[in-house]
């Protein structure tokens, strides 16, 4: 497990950024992710600064942002939470208004790596969507916003 303690805006932006980089082939960019995420380019600009200096994203200014392997972990390891936990809620309880964000942020690694077990979920400790190889897994981060 990654290790790295994120906040809910930290995790949506990282996401954002995983997502889009991942399937435009290059940096997100400033105007993607504020689009994605539904905020002010000038608030993705200053937070992306913010995720540079905890050292989650690398950062240049008209360029774009791609996560830093640090970054990438966390984030993979926050979707596959949030993954295991919408798995859960919908397959095993029925659920489908639950806030997997939240729960799945607040999941331990242990407690995630039990549920996993519990759904039978494919991944483990990290989500490899948006990979072109695991189509198993996918991950939408607006659709939950």
């Amino acid at each position: 497990m990654s290790g790295v303690e994120l906040t809910d805006s930290a995790g949506r932006y990282l996401t954002a950024i995983l997502l889009v980089s991942a399937s435009e082939g290059r940096p997100a960019k400033t105007g993607e992710v504020a689009d994605r995420l539904d905020v002010n380019p000038a608030t993705v600009t200053e937070r992306l600064g913010d995720l540079a200096e905890r050292g989650l994203v690398d950062y240049e200014r008209y360029a774009g942002a791609t996560l830093t392997d640090d970054g990438e972990a966390a984030t993979r390891e926050l979707m596959w939470k949030h993954c295991v936990v919408e798995n859960f809620a919908t397959d095993d309880l029925d659920l489908d208004n639950l806030d997997a964000d939240a729960v799945g942020q607040a999941l331990s690694a242990e407690t995630a790596n039990a549920l996993a077990d519990h759904v039978d979920h494919p991944c483990s400790g990290e989500c490899r969507a948006p990979d072109a190889d695991f189509a198993e897994c996918t991950f939408d981060y607006s659709a939950s916003r």
